[in-house]
């Protein structure tokens, strides 16, 4: 299982998308390191997560289909039909696995992203059970574990816009404290104009 958190920031002009690098398997912790978040160009960040095996192959077709100067909406119109394609074999291989665990999306598909044309900065959700959720509005959503536990702390607490970065990893870290489902090598992209900076921390497995 994993985290992502995203949010987007419209009037400072930059979107956030954070997620952790840990992979687990029958409450096994199987590595610490896999990269979930990708920059697909200089202005576009993905998350994906779920059965992290198809969503490696959904990060590789994206990625070979998306270029240097590919535009917002096409990227989202390649997302879509990568999604489906990879969705489609992912129940082909488990004909069972949606049935028997309704609530688990095995594609959980987030991006960040900033818009040269419109110069505006957004986020993107997709899922399989829900439409595709796109805002250029003040937002943020997470994605996976403990969703509510970080949705609440947005809600709850005035958050200092220049301390957004360590704030993110902080949640990362208190989530890591009680569900070690979550967390390994940490990676955080801030999609502005200026392009995508990349931050990262570690949350190391703690022995259950």
């Amino acid at each position: 299982m994993s985290l992502c958190i995203a949010l987007n920031n419209p009037r400072s002009k930059f979107a956030i998308i954070a997620g952790d690098g840990r992979v687990t398997k029958n409450d096994e912790l199987v590595r610490d390191n896999h990269v979930k978040v990708t920059a697909l160009t200089q202005y576009v960040s993905m998350f994906c997560s779920g059965a992290q095996d198809y969503c490696e192959i959904l990060r590789i077709k994206v990625s070979e289909r998306v270029k240097y100067d590919t535009r917002i909406d096409e990227i989202s119109v390649i997302i879509e039909e990568v999604l489906k394609e990879v969705l489609e074999q992912f129940e082909k291989e488990n004909p069972m696995y949606l049935s028997d665990k309704p609530e688990f999306c095995p594609l959980s598909t987030v991006i960040g992203y900033y818009d040269v044309f419109k110069n505006e900065t957004g986020t993107i959700e997709y899922c399989h059970k829900n439409k595709t959720r796109r805002t250029t509005e003040a937002v943020v959503t997470a994605r996976g574990e403990d969703r509510e536990a970080v949705l609440t702390f947005f809600l709850n607490n005035q958050v200092d816009q220049n301390d957004i970065i360590d704030t993110v990893f902080d949640l990362f870290k208190y989530i890591n404290s009680f569900n070690k489902d979550v967390g390994g090598d940490t990676i955080l992209h801030v999609v502005t104009p200026n392009g995508i900076y990349e931050y990262s921390r570690g949350f190391y497995h703690v022995s259950r």
